[in-house]
């Protein structure tokens, strides 16, 4: 589309921002309402293929990766997931469908509606796993976005969602890597009813509140100069002497005491939750789909 043309939106903010614009292809999803999004080698292609995505960025040297999603049927896949995982209604996470000359289409949002309703239904007896609900529901977005999460959470390196697929993978990412959660940032809840529940879950604050209606990945984009500034000018600034340990030359020292255990240990990084057995890497479980490409995903 546009964005692997170095037009639109997108592709206009991202040159502002000095970020680099990768668009990816994700497996084409089978219609959920009906059958499996996905087959489980499906599935596991999908996540070795963003671990591998992830990879490659943190080799590059990238320290921030920024995920969005575009393409049809992703916002409904992504609600799906949402609605499975946090036990929402359908209509409690699924947002207005506006067309394109500005108006609200309420068919089609009933459309959208029912059809992740049939979905929830026919998966009722289902298991609940992280990669039966990618299978089941997810599809190749959710499925590669989840992978691109718990590649960045091996690697160390934050990630900034933006949209309702973004957070659809960070509710699955939880459920495989319990510290992926802490890796993930969030630029804008845009005003999303699912963005607005999965943030709450995973206990995300947005960074900043503009609402543009551009599509998923515009918001964090547009927070990317801010960031830079904010890092920028807290690396300069003098440490204040209470942060750094230090007291009023005339204080009294009080008795040290013994630190409690703090309620949350830094995890150990260097043996992931998540990890592909030898001799194929670090990833999720190998298996023959292993190159299929997977559409519409943007990390920069």
């Amino acid at each position: 589309g546009q964005a692997r043309a170095g037009r639109g939106a997108l592709a206009r903010l991202a040159a502002e921002s000095g970020a680099s614009l990768q668009v990816v292809n994700t497996p084409a999803a089978a219609p959920m309402e009906d059958q499996p999004a996905l087959s489980p080698d499906q599935v596991e292609s999908a996540l070795r293929y963003g671990w591998r995505l992830a990879e490659q960025a943190a080799d590059a040297g990238v320290q921030l990766l920024v995920l969005a999603a575009c393409g049809a049927g992703t916002e409904a896949a992504a609600a799906a997931v949402l609605a499975a995982t946090a036990g929402a209604e359908p209509p409690a996470v699924l947002g207005r469908v506006i067309t394109d000359s500005g108006e609200i289409d309420d068919a089609a949002w009933m459309v959208r509606c029912a059809a992740v309703r049939d979905a929830l239904h026919r998966t009722r007896r289902s298991p609940r796993g992280a990669k039966d609900v990618l299978a089941e529901l997810g599809g190749g977005d959710v499925a590669v976005a989840t992978g691109v999460l718990l590649g960045a959470t091996a690697r160390r390196v934050p990630v900034l969602l933006d949209g309702p697929v973004g957070l659809a993978a960070g509710m699955v990412s939880r459920d495989l890597a319990g510290q992926a959660r802490h890796w993930c940032l969030l630029a804008d809840h845009g005003g999303h009813p699912a963005v607005r529940l999965a943030a709450d879950v995973l206990g995300l604050t947005p960074l900043l509140d503009l609402r543009l209606d551009l599509g998923e990945g515009a918001n964090a984009l547009v927070a990317l100069p801010l960031l830079r500034s904010v890092l920028s000018l807290a690396a300069t600034l003098p440490v204040h002497p209470s942060l750094a340990g230090g007291g009023e030359p005339d204080q009294e020292t009080e008795e040290p005491q013994e630190a409690e255990e703090p309620d949350y240990a830094e995890p150990n990084y260097a043996e992931p939750d998540y990890a592909e057995p030898e001799p194929a890497g670090p990833g999720p479980a190998s298996t023959g789909a292993d190159e299929q490409p997977a559409s519409g995903w943007r990390a920069g």
